[in-house]
């Protein structure tokens, strides 16, 4: 009896440790867990595009007179001439360039207006007696004739005057023309609107500290 319990006893512990399924190891000590899958980080904020700027304003083009019915303007205005900044008198001027015959010969013919800050400096390649007049011009100009060595030789106050007639011979137009002279041998002749010499006080003698010799280099 002893003997037959004995047996049912071993037969079932075989047949149980066949059976069971062995534990799992206990975590090791100071075993961390997973990491955690890292944060994504988010997109920085992207800045706005910067505006766009605006280009610089460019001068008002010149418009084209009305000019009275039965006479004659003998060019248009001009446009698109090199401009400068440029700081003499006191003031900054913003100056157009006559640097070619073409531009120096029409100057300010047939502008209707001669804007406050602005002028008009005509450069001639060499030195020489000039003598300026008012054909086609519109406006009251104040002409101021310098010298190679930036002094000013002569200021005129000019006034406008009569359109030729359409019938009117353009010699006998030409010959009624006041003429305004530089007194002696000048290379430049600068033109501002009316009341310039007198607010600013030009004088015969006075020196005009600008850079001559680049205007001089782009002169034809």
């Amino acid at each position: 009896m002893h003997d037959l319990t004995l047996r049912v006893l071993l037969a079932t512990s075989v047949l149980l440790a066949a059976m069971g399924a062995a534990p799992s190891d206990p975590p090791k000590p100071g075993a961390e867990p997973p990491a955690a899958e890292p944060a994504k980080p988010e997109a920085a904020p992207q800045s706005p595009a910067p505006a766009a700027q605006n280009p610089p304003a460019q001068p008002a083009a010149p418009r084209k007179p009305e000019i009275p019915p039965g006479t004659v303007i003998h060019c248009d205005p001009q446009q698109g001439l090199p401009r400068e900044k440029l700081r003499f008198f006191g003031e900054d001027w913003d100056c157009e360039l006559c640097l070619d015959e073409t531009s120096r010969t029409i100057g300010m013919g047939a502008r209707s207006e001669f804007p406050a800050g602005t002028a008009m400096i005509f450069v001639h390649p060499r030195p020489r007696m000039l003598s300026y007049w008012m054909k086609d011009c519109l406006v009251d100009i104040d002409i101021v004739f310098v010298d190679a060595e930036g002094i000013v030789t002569a200021a005129h106050e000019a006034k406008k005057q009569p359109l030729r007639k359409e019938l009117q011979a353009l010699a006998i137009y030409e010959n009624k023309l006041a003429r305004y002279g530089s007194n002696r041998h000048v290379k430049y002749a600068l033109e501002f609107p009316p009341g310039t010499i007198k607010r600013t006080k030009v004088a015969v003698g006075q020196r005009i500290s600008i850079d001559w010799k680049s205007l001089d280099a782009r002169a034809k």
